[in-house]
């Protein structure tokens, strides 16, 4: 698109640098537009990140401390399930110490 400015094909040196420059700075600004609008949603993603704060009940602390207790947990539901074929909710988990 550029060279069709240049009705004889004839281009020197200097020329040919400046299109170069220039198709060089287009490709960064393309390229900052698109980090700028990542980082925009980045920040909006953090927001509502902030609002939707999910923990687990004071009673299921447990789960957010020991990564053991959640895969005995999952175990034990998933063997619930298959023996008896009933849907499966944890009410509360409690750690019993030999």
């Amino acid at each position: 698109m550029v060279l069709a400015i240049f009705k004889d094909g004839n281009i020197s040196v200097g020329e040919a640098f400046l299109i170069a420059v220039v198709a060089i700075l287009i490709v960064f600004f393309v390229l900052a537009v698109i980090i700028f609008i990542t980082w925009l949603m980045q920040k909006g993603m953090e927001k509502i990140d902030a609002k939707t704060n999910i923990l687990p009940r004071e009673e299921n602390k447990i789960l957010s401390e020991d990564e053991n207790a959640v895969v005995a947990s999952l175990v034990a539901t998933m063997e619930f399930y298959r023996e008896t074929g009933k849907d499966v909710r944890i009410v509360s988990i409690k750690r019993i110490e030999d």
